[in-house]
């Protein structure tokens, strides 16, 4: 392997968290890399197409993230490492992956700015082809504008679906409907225990009653207290079977997007040895930090949704601070320029996560998630379905016990779509507050080959 590339700064993550952060920075004499899986800078929130016209993600909701990653990409002196998967995350250093093989970086200071996923929802038939989370239909219109079938379902708890959906409809696609499995006054009950969060974020709801209006005129149904049963299909999705009496209870469609949550993306700071807590009610693991974003391991600094999930505002927030806490602990700025500097992005960042807290509670997954039956897998990468797992649960093993005796966990995602499901089963038999699988190197799929070399 070659000599590590060495920087001041490492900075994992090319979204709204990373680009404020590298932002900061760049207005001091430090070295930065910023570190993405995609080839381009922005997220998931600003998935770019191959070639970014006019028409990009129009509207007001995107233009302070599309302006800042304008600025982003005219810095001088930041090294872009896109196309680069992390294998391995430790105070100090970092093994990347790429088109070249495999690269040791060295940084005095390393921010994890990772993101989230969605939660993944296991149900009777959710491998068939055709079944998506709903942000990788997100993701597909974004960047490719592609969309994810000629007939699109989405389902779930999560008012998120009623934003794809109006995408869709944009960009010219049928959504056959969109199924909020919660009831209407479970929605608007938070609104009404949290009022002045809700006025303060009045923009954002709005967005949500214009989708409304969008799918109302598209003549698509949306429906609440309906949850999903099973996806039909032989070799791909036909159609679904919903939970609930409505006018039609087997819906026909060729795609559909499960939008239950987020989790966020913790591989990292637990291989790094940050302290991480239970994230919110869709699962999950945040890193905890300080006051400038400092995760419990020297060195390592935390930002945007791994640490919660609140949204591309409040990891922009994240991001500034986080900026700043890396340079007062360089000795660039002063602690009362530093403070003074981060005032509007703490504010920001509490309301926004106030905010959060409002939608979690009004997407709250847990007594609407779908029943997978004995047969339904649940670990997708190594094949375990529901009965194993639950036989090994009833014996009072731990999740990694169950890893090692099922093999649920050991596949390519490293547990990041089953470990979820497995906690829940495991807090459902009486054992809430189990710490979940330990963060294996590598944290990617990666050939033998390029380690070795």
């Amino acid at each position: 392997m070659a000599d590590p590339l060495t920087f001041d700064v490492a900075i994992i993550g090319g979204g709204p968290a990373g680009q404020a952060a590298a932002l900061v920075l760049a207005d001091h004499d430090v070295s930065i890399a910023v570190i993405d899986e995609q080839p381009r800078p922005g997220g998931q929130i600003l998935r770019q197409p191959p070639r970014r016209g006019a028409d990009w993600l129009p509207g007001r909701s995107y233009a302070a993230l599309k302006h800042q990653l304008c600025r982003f990409e005219a810095l001088d002196g930041v090294a872009w490492l896109g196309g680069r998967s992390v294998l391995d995350c430790q105070p100090g250093r970092l093994l990347v992956h790429g088109p070249d093989g495999t690269q040791a970086i060295a940084a005095r200071h390393i921010l994890i700015a990772s993101g989230c996923q969605d939660l993944a929802v296991p149900l009777p038939g959710w491998t068939l082809p055709g079944v998506y989370a709903a942000g990788g239909i997100q993701a597909l219109l974004k960047s490719q504008h592609i969309l994810a079938g000629e007939r699109i379902l989405l389902a779930g708890t999560h008012p998120l679906q009623l934003v794809i959906a109006e995408q869709i409809i944009h960009a010219g696609g049928s959504v056959a409907a969109v199924l909020f499995a919660q009831p209407q006054r479970a929605m608007l009950a938070p609104l009404l225990r949290a009022p002045a969060t809700a006025a303060r974020r009045a923009r954002d709801l709005l967005a949500g009653g214009s989708a409304m209006r969008t799918l109302r005129r598209a003549g698509v149904p949306v429906h609440f207290g309906t949850g999903l049963a099973r996806v039909i299909g032989t070799d791909q999705v036909e159609a679904a079977e919903t939970s609930a009496e409505i006018s039609a209870r087997t819906i026909t469609c060729d795609a559909i997007g499960l939008c239950y949550g987020f989790v966020p993306q913790s591989a990292l700071p637990r291989m790094a040895g940050a302290q991480v807590v239970a994230a919110g009610p869709a699962g999950g693991w945040r890193a905890t930090h300080d006051g400038w974003m400092r995760a419990s391991a020297p060195g390592i600094h935390v930002a945007g949704e791994v640490t919660g999930v609140a949204g591309a505002e409040a990891a922009r927030a994240a991001g500034t601070i986080a900026g700043l806490g890396i340079a007062l602990d360089l000795g660039l700025v002063t602690p009362a320029a530093a403070e003074t500097a981060a005032r509007p992005a703490r504010r920001g960042l509490a309301q926004h996560r106030a905010f959060a807290g409002l939608l979690d509670a009004i997407a709250d997954p847990r007594a609407y998630l779908p029943a997978p039956e004995p047969d339904t897998l649940i670990c997708r990468c190594e094949d375990v379905p529901l009965a194993p797992i639950e036989q090994a649960v009833a014996t009072g093993a731990s999740a990694n016990a169950v890893k090692l005796a099922t093999r649920c966990g050991m596949g390519l995602c490293q547990g990041r779509n089953c470990e979820p499901t497995l906690l829940r089963l495991v807090a459902d038999a009486g054992r809430p507050g189990d710490p979940g699988f330990t963060a294996r190197f590598p944290a990617r799929p990666v050939a033998i080959g390029d380690l070795l070399a």
